[in-house]
């Protein structure tokens, strides 16, 4: 900390590399006790919210939102106190910042979504909670860190074995029974948003399953795919021994793998063709993956 009470120095991060979540950009930093933060008025604007303070005096309108009582009860009292009193930093160009801690946003998107599932959001608040979907549909739970690290560059100077990590939450040291982790009906809505047969077959295009691996896991945090293929890796006939999946931990990789797969179902279902299905995927994932198609 610097010597002003209460204020914690960015050691890492620039306005100039933020997060990019399709249109909008939300600036990031390490602090020096290491937690990843999300400038908090960016975050504010990214979900929707209008800019600039709220009419309650001590507080934002991101914090007035969240601790609402449509919000509210969906998040963790943990995250409800860290909403209401959110970080304040010192950035590295000496500008001072309100800001809230990376995990917390993929919970306070989370808790918008649910809350527009269970009807009980104004309708003008429903425009949040589709932002709130855009978002989460781009967001990894882990992966938060490992893209503040990079857009930050404080993947050079973090400890070596912090990919490791991520990669024993998301892999399993031993393989899982098989478990048929992507439902039929993410197959249908695919076969028909391209223009494919549909049968009962598990069989279709082989394209159908490169689909899969460009559309879910290229998506987890960078280092599990690779790890993934080499763990299990393909034949000459481009056929492997496991379902990827099968290697996911329960707690997290899979869990992980599940909301990415619910992100891209829900893509597919607001679609009526391949075209508009790619401009939304693309639009969801700020043109960060290209689809080869």
């Amino acid at each position: 900390m610097n010597g002003k009470r209460g204020i914690v120095e960015a050691i890492h991060g620039s306005p100039d590399k933020p997060l990019q979540f399709g249109e909008n950009t939300i600036e990031c930093y390490v602090l020096q006790d290491r937690r990843r933060v999300l400038m908090a008025a960016d975050v504010q604007r990214a979900i929707g919210l209008a800019e600039g303070g709220s009419m309650v005096a001590g507080k934002t309108r991101l914090s007035l939102f969240a601790s609402g009582e449509r919000i509210s009860k969906f998040l963790s009292p943990t995250t409800k106190a860290a909403l209401a009193e959110p970080i304040r930093i010192k950035k590295p160009n000496g500008n001072e910042v309100l800001a809230l801690e990376a995990e917390l946003f993929t919970e306070l998107c989370q808790a918008v979504v649910d809350a527009a599932r269970y009807g009980v959001l104004q309708e003008q608040q429903l425009f949040i909670a589709h932002q709130c979907e855009v978002i989460l549909s781009s967001l990894q739970r882990i992966g938060i860190i490992a893209l503040v690290d990079e857009a930050t560059g404080f993947q050079k100077y973090r400890d070596e074995d912090e990919l490791q990590k991520i990669l024993e939450a998301y892999v399993l040291a031993e393989h899982r029974p098989w478990i048929r982790a992507v439902p039929s009906e993410f197959f249908k809505e695919l076969f028909r948003v391209f223009g494919w047969k549909y049968t009962n077959s598990t069989k279709g295009p082989r394209y159908a399953g490169k689909l899969v691996r460009q559309l879910i896991y290229k998506n987890l945090p960078k280092p599990v795919l690779p790890k993934l293929d080499e763990m299990n890796p393909a034949d000459a006939n481009w056929q492997r021994k496991h379902r990827h999946h099968q290697l996911l931990t329960d707690s997290i990789g899979l869990e992980h793998f599940k909301s990415q797969l619910v992100g891209v179902m829900a893509l597919l279902r607001a679609s009526s063709n391949k075209a508009e299905f790619l401009r939304l995927y693309k639009k969801a994932y700020g043109g960060q993956f290209e689809m080869d198609v």
